[in-house]
């Protein structure tokens, strides 16, 4: 079967124009798991103090409130009575969530696992109020952000590459007909 010029055939044989779009498509989903990955690790609402019994269902441990400049002494114990030990944190610390903002006075100085903490402040002002939540951080988000950013990217240089190639192609056979 003979083609007249200027028709194409019906499937394209430009085999590199459609490695670069299977790039672009990859590099969308490869960012999409990665920005799923960041909406993971964003902080949920803590939990009010109240009784001082808390139950969290994601690791990690911090400890907040929503008066600002608060300095309390806190305590947490696990679920069977061992002291968790805590620290400040390194820089000035707030988020909100739906709502009042809250600002960090300790975390757990490692992760902790999911359960049940007791957990007691004393301040001055005994009417703060106090809320518990899991440690979520901006150093959790960041890495996947980049992650998400640096895929894309590639995905959209290495299929531009094989568009450019493929052009470039395309006019040398154009030149030589």
């Amino acid at each position: 079967m003979t083609m007249q010029p200027g028709v194409r055939p019906p499937f394209s044989r430009r085999p590199l124009l459609w490695i670069a779009i299977v790039f672009f498509a990859a590099g969308v989903v490869l960012s999409s798991i990665f920005l799923l990955q960041m909406t993971s690790a964003m902080p949920t609402e803590p939990v009010p103090l109240g009784d001082g019994v808390v139950r969290l269902d994601r690791d990690g441990l911090t400890i907040s409130t929503t008066a600002q400049g608060q300095t309390p002494s806190c305590q947490v114990k696990d679920a069977t009575g061992a002291d968790i030990p805590l620290k400040g944190p390194l820089r000035r610390e707030n988020y909100s969530v739906d709502g009042p903002s809250y600002y960090v006075i300790a975390h757990s100085k490692s992760p902790v696992p999911p359960q049940t903490f007791t957990v007691t402040c004393t301040n001055a002002d005994n009417t703060i109020p106090y809320y518990v939540g899991d440690r979520a951080s901006v150093d959790k988000m960041i890495p996947s952000l980049i992650k998400a950013f640096a895929s894309f990217i590639l995905a959209v240089l290495i299929g531009s590459a094989f568009i450019r190639i493929e052009q470039l192609r395309h006019r040398r056979a154009s030149r030589t007909t």
